[in-house]
């Protein structure tokens, strides 16, 4: 039974490395497509896994090294080919090919950094709740603006807001901030109106992703990403203020 699943992560993989393909041939729509299609097989195989019940140290080890290379590596060899060819055609730019090696560099770094210290602290195999923002979230979010630019501008031009969210998005890879996945979108025992008033969400959601199509993918991907910091220095506030009320009612 095991093979449904690793299908799904060879399928990630395979369409890592279609993107990868299309980026070295200029053309950076389907490279961004082939992204998504791998996301959708990174978020289906951990619940097959999980449905067939065949949930392994492999599949989380394989599973790592697809993502790895559907967003790690595709998204920072997409940021080359966007760079080197942009920039390159404007004037006084040719001589800035190793800034774009190394900022290019950055997603899949930090991407390898985010996924090694996952595994490492990885216990049970439970991934409802992330410390820092997942991989795929992270590509996705970089894609979505060269498919917001693309699909608004007919044209990549703003590449200096395009370096910001890369950054941002590296370091939030490597943060403490907690995010939470699809899984606990649905919880167990709670009201079946919570639940019905969630899939209306998600059906809005799909509906207007089809009716303005993927101008309306980047806006989701950064309240996603704010929603995620905003949480979290809430959540850094409730413990502050519980360690001093502890400390003044010690006193």
């Amino acid at each position: 039974m095991s093979i449904f699943p690793n299908s799904l992560t060879m399928g990630n993989m395979f369409f890592g490395f279609l993107s990868i393909v299309a980026s070295i041939k200029g053309n950076y729509e389907w490279a961004c497509y082939f992204i998504i299609f791998g996301g959708v097989c990174d978020m289906l195989d951990g619940k097959v896994a999980r449905l067939v019940k065949c949930s392994s140290d492999f599949g989380v080890e394989f599973d790592s090294l697809s993502d790895l290379i559907t967003f790690g590596a595709a998204p920072s060899i997409l940021l080359y080919s966007i760079y080197s060819t942009v920039y390159t055609a404007s004037a006084g730019m040719k001589d800035m090919s190793h800034f774009f090696i190394v900022f290019s560099f950055l997603p899949m770094l930090f991407t390898g950094i985010r996924l090694a210290r996952f595994n490492a602290e990885l216990v049970g195999h439970d991934k409802e709740a992330f410390s820092g923002l997942p991989s795929p979230a992270s590509a996705m979010t970089i894609i979505a603006f060269v498919l917001f630019e693309l699909e608004v501008y007919g044209k990549l031009s703003h590449l200096k807001w395009l370096t910001m969210t890369t950054l941002i998005v590296s370091y939030l890879m490597i943060s403490r901030i907690k995010y939470h996945g699809f899984p606990v979108f649905f919880k167990k025992g709670e009201r079946y109106y919570l639940r019905y008033f969630k899939l209306a969400i998600v059906a809005l959601v799909i509906l207007a992703v089809v009716k303005f199509k993927m101008s309306l993918l980047f806006p989701m991907m950064a309240l996603f990403i704010l929603f995620g910091v905003v949480m979290s220095m809430i959540e850094k506030f409730k413990k502050d203020s519980e360690i001093s009320d502890n400390e003044a009612d010690g006193d």
